[in-house]
């Protein structure tokens, strides 16, 4: 099943990886290889994350081992990749707001 990462999830993305090179404690190649196995796990069960908050079609899945998430959607056999979630703060608002107002229309979700 293909998974396709919006613009929305550029900056999660970005700061996933900013993150764990300010942090050489982390253990980037584990982060890395969950991020890897979450994907996997979505393209194989894409209902095993749960609902985010009060959306009924986006969910969120833990990346294990991390303080990230995947926010998605699945839509048409697709996996949409709305952001990489910090789950210790709120900046996911804004990508959530961008995949409202924009990306739902040009991607027809």
């Amino acid at each position: 099943m293909p998974i396709q990462f919006l613009e929305s999830s550029n900056q999660g993305l970005f700061w996933m990886k900013k993150y764990y090179k300010n942090n050489p404690q982390l253990d980037h190649k584990k982060a890395s290889i969950n991020f890897l196995q979450a994907q996997s796990l979505l393209c194989q069960q894409p209902f095993s994350g749960h609902k985010y908050e009060n959306f009924d079609d986006i969910r969120e899945l833990k990346i294990s081992g991390c303080n990230f998430s995947i926010l998605y959607t699945y839509r048409r056999n697709t996996i949409f990749i709305i952001d990489i979630r910090d789950q210790r703060g709120l900046r996911s608002s804004i990508a959530l707001e961008d995949f409202n107002l924009k990306l739902r229309k040009k991607y027809n979700l």
